[in-house]
């Protein structure tokens, strides 16, 4: 993978909070998005490592040559048992423009030959697509250098009574400042915001949720190490005061990479 996850950094600009106050003129600046879109796949008869590979190289292949491309693609595939799906496709676009356009030269150019290629090895369901506006909040402190996969982490939270973001924001502001007083690590994290109703969407999330949070780490170790770190503070009971949060856990591939 090599620097592949720290380049997908500089597509997503670092969030407000990620900064060590918790001031509210840090919480109101200006920052850059992305669109992110989360298809579900399942997996066909002729699903191997090989057979995943190639579809991969042909992907590649397809955004090279496409006017309007992905920013990057990436795959993900449970560490829990679901019937829900097989694995989840994660295409980042820099906005909806883009997407739309990138949609209408895939199906003008593409989809017919591709799909008739490897849908024995993966089929991605366009029923199953979940839209969010993505923000970095923390960039990794050191540069990935480990091969795939790496760990993702999603958590889907609820606000409880009347608390919000107003709640929230001073207890990332409180946690990003501990984060960077630990040992470097891998670990950084994206803020999803939904594009769509998340209580009639039949999602990952059946109950709907306010907001997720994508945490990354480059590898298993760290995350452990982390975890035991965190476990030693007091955030999770902060945290338990304004919200719950339903976690998902994911092995993370490259599919597309990021040009710069």
């Amino acid at each position: 993978m090599n620097k592949n996850i720290f380049y997908l950094t500089a597509l997503l600009f670092v969030f407000g909070c990620s900064n060590q106050s918790s001031e509210p003129d840090v919480m109101e600046a200006e920052v850059e998005t992305v669109l992110l879109e989360y298809m579900w796949c399942d997996f066909g008869p002729n699903t191997s490592e090989e057979s995943l590979d190639e579809l991969v190289a042909d992907f590649d292949e397809v955004t090279k040559n496409s006017d309007h491309p992905v920013e990057s693609a990436w795959g993900y595939f449970p560490t829990f048992d679901t019937d829900a799906y097989d694995a989840i496709w994660l295409n980042v676009w820099s906005d909806e423009d883009q997407r739309n356009a990138g949609w209408k030269d895939w199906a003008a150019d593409s989809q017919e030959d591709f799909e008739a290629k490897h849908n024995d090895t993966l089929n991605c369901r366009e029923d199953r697509i979940f839209q969010f506006t993505g923000t970095a909040g923390m960039t990794p402190r050191v540069e990935w250098s480990a091969e795939p996969p790496f760990n993702a982490d999603f958590y889907f939270c609820t606000f409880t009574g009347e608390n919000g973001m107003d709640e929230l924001m001073p207890i990332m502001a409180d946690y990003d400042a501990w984060v960077q007083g630990t040992d470097e690590d891998s670990m950084w994290y994206v803020w999803h915001d939904p594009l769509f109703d998340t209580s009639n969407a039949s999602g990952s999330v059946e109950d709907g949720y306010d907001y997720a949070i994508g945490f990354y780490w480059q590898n298993s170790a760290e995350r452990e190490v982390g975890y035991s770190n965190y476990g030693e503070t007091d955030f999770q009971s902060r945290f338990d005061e304004i919200e719950s949060c339903e976690t998902l856990t994911f092995e993370g591939y490259p599919i597309v990479q990021p040009s710069s």
